[in-house]
């Protein structure tokens, strides 16, 4: 499976990967706002590559610039049941001079329209930490603040509050169309 936007591929995540993934996640600018620990090894990003690749209601993506074909970001999705809903667990853009150029939104659109579109979602929802700046990108997409869980995850041993955003099938259609 494979989307495109005006500037990037997103693709289903490969084995080779990996490496990649676990190079980016030991970067504290990718890992500050998720729950992935500071004592991750590349033994965990395979085993989890694995786990979410034999998990039906699981998928992966790896985010690719166009231009030159370098590898740039991750997608994965949970909890996904088609026809009702899916979460959006982990989507970034790993280099912090690839960041606010617009590919996160693209990447973000593009997992929109594949969870509305081809799964036949009616409600795509996701999280975040307190102070993430990706909160901006989520409301401008049309995503709707549903909560915040207080404490609900721990990282590395301290405990973060957790914004609960989602969007609905028909907040989608009526901002982006059928």
């Amino acid at each position: 499976m494979e989307f495109e936007t005006k500037d990037l591929i997103i693709r289903e995540s490969r084995f080779e990967d990996c490496d990649t993934f676990y190079e980016w996640e030991t970067w504290p600018e990718v890992t500050e706002f998720f729950s992935i620990s500071c004592r991750q090894t590349k033994e965990d990003v395979y085993q989890k590559f694995f786990d979410d690749q034999a998990n039906e209601a699981s998928e992966q993506f790896t985010i690719i610039l166009k231009d030159t074909g370098k590898p740039a970001g991750r997608i994965v999705l949970g909890d996904l049941i088609p026809g009702w809903k899916g979460e959006i667990w982990r989507i970034y853009i790993a280099d912090k001079e690839l960041r606010n150029k617009g590919l996160g939104g693209q990447a973000l659109k593009a997992t929109m329209d594949h969870m509305f579109r081809d799964l036949d979602m009616q409600r795509v929802y996701l999280d975040f930490y307190t102070g993430n700046p990706a909160e901006f990108l989520y409301k401008k997409m049309g995503f709707t603040e549903e909560g915040v869980l207080r404490g609900n995850c721990r990282k590395d041993g301290v405990l973060h509050d957790v914004h609960l955003m989602s969007i609905m099938r028909d907040e989608y259609e009526e901002k982006f169309g059928k």
